[in-house]
């Protein structure tokens, strides 16, 4: 995007992040978390943004001053010599101290928090971070356009599968091509996440057994991975005929997530394989028609039991033995992002929303099968924004 065009893109973000912090009472807030901080700047460079809830915001850097200042779009950057500076350079720039301020309370270090407490002791402190995430959930056009070559970019790898399955002896191997392949395409290596404790490199990739694995993993699937460092995703068991093989590996381009997962095997798979990953279907099938502005996330979640317990998949449903309480949750610069689809969730959907809908069914000690594609909420229901089949693709 053209450098002032994207001034444009990053001005209205601002306006409307100012707009809830005024609704709120909040006099400014401080933002420190990296994908905060490009999205309402420009650059993730170390640094204390500040926004007043009226005026102009101020960048406060750390490290690197001459990057942030040839990356991002504000015309406000300084130097940050260290932390004690942040309130004088709050004062100098807006002419007062905040009364009420505004933090990213759901990431913000307690070491972080009680130092601002220390240098601003007369401000009452806030959570803010619904205000930045609820900014952030729906998507611009240009957001969409990033996420949709994202979702061309999984096009192309998932395309790949097939010659890579082939050649793949464990499930390593075949992550290996996976990544090898992204990374020529342009993908950073890395899937960012905003949850404490989340952590995600590409995603999951899992042959058979290896699909029913539990782990901490916050979604679905798990999979043995290496070892107890690192317990999720690809380990070294091998890729075996006739057993499910799950590829969930998101996509990156510039910054922007587009998530995607879809199911091989080398042979035919048993008909109750193909049953449950129909019935998956019919849960996405079924969740983007209702998908349309004006619907409530929960009453979809529950629209996806219902179909699940009709086919009598209640139990394996969004994993076994610890099901999670979702079937889709929201993507763009980070892979956790707002809307969740998921159990009492009050969310209205509206026009813009990216979401991953990922339906998927855990047969116990034999696999999993499932899709997950990557969607733009639209007054017509959801949009899908990758191509690639969605049946289950037997090599």
């Amino acid at each position: 995007m053209p450098r002032e065009s994207m001034k444009n893109e990053i001005d209205e973000r601002l306006k409307r992040f100012q707009e809830r912090l005024a609704g709120r009472g909040v006099d400014g807030a401080i933002l420190v978390q990296k994908t905060d901080l490009y999205y309402l700047s420009g650059t993730d460079q170390d640094a204390h943004l500040w926004v007043p809830a009226h005026g102009t915001s101020l960048l406060m850097v750390r490290k690197s001053l001459e990057r942030a200042r040839e990356d991002s779009l504000l015309e406000e950057i300084v130097p940050l010599s260290g932390l004690s500076r942040v309130p004088e350079l709050i004062r100098k720039h807006t002419k007062k101290i905040p009364k009420r301020l505004g933090l990213e309370l759901d990431i913000l270090p307690s070491r972080l928090y009680m130092s601002y407490q220390r240098l601003l002791p007369d401000t009452e402190m806030v959570d803010i971070s619904s205000l930045i995430r609820g900014v952030r959930m729906v998507k611009s056009e240009y957001e969409v356009s990033c996420i949709t070559k994202a979702a061309g970019m999984a096009d192309s790898m998932y395309e790949k599968v097939p010659g890579f399955l082939a050649e793949s002896k464990t499930e390593t191997d075949l992550a290996l091509r996976l990544e090898a392949f992204y990374r020529g395409k342009g993908h950073p290596g890395l899937v960012r996440t905003r949850t404490f404790n989340m952590e995600c490199l590409y995603g999951h990739v899992m042959a058979g057994k290896s699909g029913a694995v539990a782990s901490n993993s916050p979604g679905p699937t798990g999979g043995k991975g290496l070892g107890p460092f690192y317990s999720q995703s690809a380990g070294k068991d091998k890729i075996g005929k006739h057993e499910p093989v799950f590829v969930d590996y998101a996509a990156n381009v510039e910054g922007y997530i587009a998530d995607q997962a879809r199911i091989f095997s080398l042979g035919n798979l048993p008909e109750k394989f193909h049953r449950a990953h129909n019935v998956m279907l019919e849960v996405q099938e079924r969740l983007t028609e209702k998908g349309r502005p004006g619907a409530r996330s929960g009453d979809l979640y529950s629209l996806a039991l219902k179909i699940a317990e009709k086919a009598g998949l209640e139990e394996g449903f969004m994993g076994y033995p610890d099901p999670v309480p979702f079937v889709a949750h929201g993507v763009g610069l980070e892979i956790d992002e707002w809307p969740v689809i998921g159990r009492n969730s009050d969310t209205i959907l509206e026009e813009g929303m990216v979401m991953a809908l990922e339906p998927k069914f855990i047969f116990p000690g034999q696999g999993v099968v499932g899709i997950e594609n990557t969607w733009v909420v639209t007054e017509q229901g959801m949009k899908k924004l990758n191509r690639f089949p969605d049946g289950i693709f037997e090599c």
